[in-house]
């Protein structure tokens, strides 16, 4: 009876372990889609290739890549206020 109890919780413990492992397996997801279309996209593109919405510009102060959607630019601060003045 204890032989066949010990079973069973090897059983439970073997599939929980699995289960777990699956879990680690999945790819996470990163929130990388184009604002456009919504199809997956690499962070580092500056246009959907999909749809060809931007979806990066240089930033006219640093000239450092950032997104369109960023009001200031993440490197130096710079916004757009300032570069309409």
């Amino acid at each position: 009876m204890v032989l066949l109890l010990l079973l069973i919780l090897a059983l439970m413990l073997w599939l929980i372990q699995g289960e777990l492992e699956a879990a680690g397996r999945e790819i996470p997801q990163t929130g990388n889609h184009c604002p456009n279309c919504q199809v997956s996209i690499d962070i580092d593109w500056m246009v959907c290739p999909h749809c060809q919405q931007r979806l990066r510009e240089s930033c006219p102060s640093c000239h450092k890549g950032k997104l369109v959607s960023h009001e200031h630019c993440p490197f130096c601060g710079e916004g757009r206020e300032k570069r309409a003045a």
